[in-house]
């Protein structure tokens, strides 16, 4: 670590003295905990959040405005007392958001932290203590000698995250943020949609070309994130929404409270996409743990991801209402079609990164390729008798799970 954090520290905190240590949280900063070693000013942890005005992945360098973390602090006030989307207390259980200490961009050497010119920002937010991401905590929880016990652990965890995205997504949520003008300047801006197209969009052009015959599914997709067929109403969202960026504290710590904590906002907007964006992403990971999971001779792994799925799912669905009928006038009908498109899209770029067994990969891209067969080129192709008795037959259901049908 060639940069002063230390002097920052001090500038934010006066009189105290820190140690650092690097923490694996995040790929597009420098993300560190640091611990005050003396001093009275501020907590006694932090975690310090450095962006640059780019970021590395592997030989590509991928310009990311800094502002993003402009964004990130905004989204966390957003939750606190006295904020717009600070929960009532007749809601029930609350996602956790770090507070916020301190955010300030300007150049390396204003900020304390080198005598470099380029410009950066460094973001300073609470400690949670020991917590595992959402994945390695479900299976923890798998190994458990009660594992009742940790269904109804996993099962709350699902439907507190559920609820609360619902919550943000919804028009209520939406209005009552983009009341504030400066705040709706800020989530408006697109300094995310190079970044996104990078990670999410670029490896699919080799992925299909190996898996799928043609550009067909290739060109659906971008149809239906270039030019839809019906506009889809913008919400406020996270922006990547994964089972990397939902923590809990670790069973065999004594950190408190336990969560769920969601991190990393920086990708967070006013004009995204909720069901067909987030939820996707959410559900669509998941969906390839228990694809790799469910073969195990121990299912629990896999029952408790299922179980997840299926309360987070339960009570986005109560608290969305998203009424399907399954009609071409039909918005929901699209935001259907269109989160199959994601979902096949999310589900290929994860079995192309994170997959090294050639079986599973297989298995989840025949998957991914089954959401762009049944979403078809258009709404009409989407609603063809024959295809809604196909959807019907989705592996694991978690999609169509989502929403509410009128069915006979």
């Amino acid at each position: 670590m060639d940069a002063n954090y230390e002097h920052h520290l001090g500038s934010v905190f006066p009189g105290t003295t820190w140690s650092i240590e690097k923490t694996i949280q995040g790929s597009t900063n420098a993300t560190l905990r640091a611990t005050k070693l003396s001093g009275d000013a501020g907590p006694s942890s932090v975690i310090l959040k450095h962006a640059a005005p780019f970021f590395e992945d592997e030989d590509h360098v991928q310009p990311f405005s800094i502002k993003r973390q402009q964004v990130e602090a905004t989204m966390m006030r957003l939750w606190e007392e006295g904020g717009p989307l600070y929960p009532k207390a007749s809601e029930g259980q609350c996602w956790t958001l770090a507070k916020c200490w301190s955010q300030q961009d300007g150049t390396e050497t204003s900020l304390g932290i080198s005598p470099k010119s380029q410009e950066a920002s460094i973001l300073l937010t609470e400690d949670f203590g020991k917590v595992l991401n959402l994945r390695k905590w479900t299976e923890h929880l798998s190994k458990s000698s009660n594992i009742q016990e940790a269904i109804t652990a996993v099962s709350q965890v699902g439907s507190v995250l559920g609820h609360n995205l619902a919550k943000m997504h919804s028009k209520e949520a939406y209005d009552k943020v983009m009341a504030n003008d400066e705040t709706a300047e800020l989530l408006q801006l697109p300094l995310t949609d190079e970044v996104v197209w990078y990670l999410a969009m670029e490896p699919l052009l080799e992925l299909f070309t190996k898996y799928f015959p043609g550009s067909a599914y290739y060109d659906h997709l971008l149809n239906d994130i270039k030019q839809p067929e019906m506009t889809y109403p913008p919400c406020v969202v996270h922006g990547d929404f994964n089972f990397g960026n939902v923590v809990v504290a670790d069973p065999d710590s004594d950190s408190t409270p336990n969560g769920p904590f969601v991190l990393d906002w920086e990708f967070a907007s006013g004009k995204g996409r909720g069901i067909n964006g987030d939820v996707s992403e959410f559900l669509s990971l998941l969906h390839c743990r228990i694809v790799i999971e469910r073969s195990s001779t121990d299912g629990s792994y896999a029952t408790l991801l299922r179980t997840l799925c299926n309360s987070f799912a339960m009570a986005y669905r109560d608290k969305a209402q998203l009424r399907c009928k399954m009609e071409q006038d039909d918005l929901v009908s699209h935001l259907y079609r269109s989160s199959l498109l994601l979902a096949g899209r999310d589900m290929a770029v994860y079995a192309g990164y994170a997959c090294d067994d050639d079986k599973e990969r297989d298995e989840i891209m025949a998957i991914a390729g089954w959401y762009f067969e049944r979403a078809g080129k258009d709404i009409q192709e989407f609603l063809t008798e024959s295809n809604q008795e196909a959807l019907k037959l989705e592996d694991e259901g978690l999609f169509r799970s989502m929403f509410i049908f009128n069915e006979k």
